[in-house]
């Protein structure tokens, strides 16, 4: 049947169940719950997640343009496992992208916008001794996405979806490690205050010094893993 037939407050609905759907599959995969390598069904998600299968394959799908999820060359899905190399090169080309999202932030963004990048800032801070993981993880998110979109350059927002959707699992992993919570609320701090300064040159360098360290905390987190299998 085609859409057009269907009362919107239905397709709304739809859209909404699937939409939560994501959030929720995002959660297990990030909680480990759905461990890297692992297979992914259309039953086993609906099930899981107590809704029925078209929710859950849009929800896939959904997942499955982020890089959480990996379809082989026979359409087998299966939990993505990148391993430390690829993960270190997407954040190479990340540093890059929002390096110049931040200068160009600077330079472009409104005084609304960077209001909303500010609240990100202080919503992280306030969740650094939170219990719930993705209150923090998600301020964070908001935080690098309301610059990149503050850039005002589409092209290089879309550059960044593509990337930044693939790191999830690593930046999630990062954010958990011990310590790294309180490292990256102050240098979120130097790059809104550079920012709000509209300090164009400072905003790129504290990104870059901030997504810097983000490889140096994977690049840890990997030999602490190694030393403790």
């Amino acid at each position: 049947m085609s859409t057009n037939h269907i009362p919107r407050s239905a397709r709304l609905t739809r859209s909404s169940l699937s939409e939560r759907a994501a959030v929720s599959l995002r959660k297990l995969i990030l909680r480990n719950t759905l461990p890297p390598g692992s297979p992914v069904t259309e039953r086993e998600i609906s099930d899981q997640l107590g809704i029925s299968r078209t929710p859950a394959r849009e929800a896939i799908r959904t997942l499955v343009g982020e890089g959480l999820i990996v379809v082989s060359d026979t359409g087998r899905l299966t939990i993505a496992n990148p391993d430390l190399e690829a993960i270190i090169n997407l954040v190479q080309v990340l540093r890059v992208l929002e390096g110049l999202a931040s200068e160009l932030a600077a330079k472009n963004a409104s005084d609304s916008e960077l209001n909303s990048i500010e609240q990100s800032h202080i919503k992280m801070a306030d969740a650094v001794a939170d219990s719930s993981d993705f209150k923090y993880f998600d301020a964070n998110i908001a935080f690098h996405r309301a610059i990149v979109a503050a850039s005002h350059n589409p092209a290089l927002v879309q550059a960044h979806k593509f990337i930044d959707d693939q790191l999830y699992q690593a930046r999630f992993r990062s954010s958990r490690k011990q310590g790294r919570r309180e490292i990256a609320i102050e240098e979120h701090g130097r790059i809104a205050a550079a920012l709000l300064a509209r300090d164009s040159d400072e905003a790129r360098s504290a990104m870059t010094h901030h997504l810097t360290t983000t490889i140096h905390n994977l690049h840890a987190i990997e030999k602490e893993t190694k030393s403790e299998s």
